[in-house]
């Protein structure tokens, strides 16, 4: 796993970007990330069904400077960090709430935490969910997520932009069911 110093290195050789880059937000083991302006509500009304590519509509909502979201208890938003990242090929990003939002019950990472090698100049996107009693409210650049980096033991031989789902979304997105079901070869039954 990479020091905040090991991660310095990494942006200054370019092996990790991180853009706008604070050095302040550098930590002893990892770096503090921000949420940016576009979050995402899913809607009621549909049966989510990954076979049949069935997803639920979402409504937009746009943060500013002085008009945060208030997160219900029990809520789920999809977010993204307000900086955009790379990650290089011999590298992986592992991304984490943090214990300050945590203790008032705010989740930003439900099971997506990794990053693949290759993620080229996105944000990333986060799964939010108030879990606590008490509204949250979400600001634009508030401190929402550390990442961790760790070193490959080997670089990756492909890169996630080439063939990963997400790849062309910016920021945060609807998400994608392609081949979510197993279909076993032939060879293998």
């Amino acid at each position: 796993m990479y020091s905040g110093a090991d991660m310095k290195r990494a942006i200054e050789n370019g092996q990790l970007k991180v853009d706008p880059y604070y050095e302040a937000s550098l930590r002893p083991v990892g770096m503090v990330l921000h949420l940016g302006a576009e979050l995402l509500k899913p809607l009621p009304g549909k049966t989510v069904d990954v076979k049949n590519r069935v997803t639920p509509d979402f409504k937009k909502i746009t943060l500013t400077e002085d008009k945060p979201y208030e997160l219900q208890p029990g809520e789920f938003v999809l977010g993204a960090t307000y900086e955009t990242v790379t990650v290089g090929s011999d590298i992986g990003l592992l991304l984490e709430g943090r214990s300050t939002l945590a203790r008032v019950g705010l989740t930003i990472v439900q099971t997506a935490m990794l990053v693949y090698p290759g993620h080229t100049d996105r944000a990333i996107t986060l799964e939010i969910v108030n879990n606590g009693v008490n509204p949250v409210l979400l600001y634009l650049k508030m401190k929402v997520a550390r990442a961790a980096v760790f070193e490959l033991k080997t670089a990756s031989v492909t890169s996630y932009d080439d063939t990963g789902k997400y790849r062309n979304q910016p920021t945060v997105g609807q998400p994608i069911f392609e081949s979510e079901i197993l279909i076993e070869p032939e060879d293998v039954k």
